[in-house]
């Protein structure tokens, strides 16, 4: 066994570390406040191959592995967990199942300009009414000779104000099955689909959206491959992309964890350092504890992924612990600085705020433990 990252992923972190610092932490103060994202970054991720990573270069990608493309996620969470969310929206959700399913034409129209960052992609999933239960979808399509014409609404569509283009989960039959539900390519902005701004406690820097779709017309060219049931795709899609997610909020833990740190450093309470204070000292450690697992589960997640795949429970306890163990780092590094840590001055508040986005956002933590528990009459769930 190897627990090593080779020299080109450490050359990978090298060259995202010093493009998030130079190039993106300058941004994420202002983004946060006026709640608006600086849409150029998407061209320069396109530039520097950040959301090429995980994609063949037969395919116009870069042909990393998921570890790097993890990297990837870790380093943008670090300085920003919102951009990162809007990285993952446009590179992952938004593309991916085109990449995975569509039409040479749809891939030529929607894959390779996103790659490029000359379009922007956002996912239409989540439902006002329908939670995280996705067949009970309402947003549904009739067919009309040769178009398809779409009523619904979407909920928290990350990149919606903004986007080129939406990769849109829809109902195309009545019954409750993974056949009835499809996907369409819809650009974007359209008259038939309203989008709403929402402002957000968490994540202020990306941009989010409800939508309202009255009488959409499409055509048989939108269906994503040309054909229903897509649903798999979805799927598919949900679950490698829970390993991303872990990955960017290792990023945001260690964020916070490397300020609470540098803080009691230099904080002088009594005469020394309040990292010389047990209690204090304690709190850091499990801080460090909680990253450091966080960081094997995720690690060995991407390589299981690159490994040829992983499985529905594996995701969702990668996720699951990731996005509390977070959760914890951050609140305990708000600690850590006490009444600094709630100061804008630092960044350890916004760090907690973002963190609690994803005790919900990607599937909840029940709906992960559902997912988990789900197998356990029929196999054992430890590792061998």
């Amino acid at each position: 066994m190897d627990f090593k990252f080779s020299s080109q992923h450490i050359e990978i972190r090298n060259s995202m570390r010093r493009h998030t610092e130079q190039e993106m932490r300058q941004h994420v103060r202002d983004s946060d406040d006026t709640e608006r994202f600086p849409k150029h970054l998407f061209k320069r991720w396109g530039e520097i191959g950040a959301i090429g990573a995980r994609y063949p270069e037969k395919d116009g990608g870069v042909g990393l592995d998921k570890i790097s493309d993890c990297i990837i996620r870790e380093e943008f969470g670090r300085v920003s967990q919102a951009f990162c969310g809007a990285f993952s929206a446009h590179s992952h959700l938004g593309i991916w199942p085109i990449w995975k399913a569509g039409t040479e034409d749809q891939k030529k129209s929607y894959f390779l300009p996103a790659l490029n960052g000359d379009k922007i992609a956002c996912f239409g999933l989540s439902e006002p009414d329908g939670g995280s239960n996705i067949r009970a979808m309402k947003t549904h399509a009739k067919k009309d000779g040769d178009n398809y014409i779409i009523n619904g609404s979407k909920l928290y569509i990350t990149n919606a104000p903004l986007a080129d283009f939406i990769t849109l989960a829809v109902r195309t039959s009545p019954e409750i099955s993974p056949k009835s539900i499809s996907l369409f390519i819809v650009d974007l902005p359209n008259p038939s689909i309203k989008i709403d701004h929402l402002k957000k406690e968490g994540l202020k820097g990306s941009e989010t959206g409800i939508l309202y779709i009255d009488n959409l017309c499409v055509p048989q060219e939108a269906l994503l491959g040309s054909r229903e049931g897509t649903y798999p795709v979805i799927l598919d899609s949900l679950t490698e992309n829970r390993v991303g997610v872990a990955a960017s909020v290792l990023g945001v833990a260690k964020g916070a964890y490397e300020e609470a740190l540098d803080f009691s450093r230099t904080r002088i309470v009594a005469g020394k350092p309040i990292l010389e204070y047990q209690a204090v000292a304690h709190r850091l450690a499990n801080m460090v504890t909680d990253i450091e697992a966080t960081h094997w589960m995720v690690y060995q997640g991407a390589w299981k992924v690159d490994q040829g795949g992983i499985d529905h429970e594996s995701a969702a306890k990668i996720k699951l612990f990731a996005s509390e163990a977070t959760f914890r780092v951050t609140e305990n590094a708000i600690r850590v600085l006490g009444g600094a840590g709630i100061m804008r001055d630092y960044n350890v508040g916004r760090h907690h705020r973002d963190a609690l986005v994803y005790l919900f956002g990607e599937g909840t933590s029940d709906i992960q433990r559902n997912l988990i528990s789900r197998s356990m009459n029929e196999r054992d769930l430890l590792p061998e």
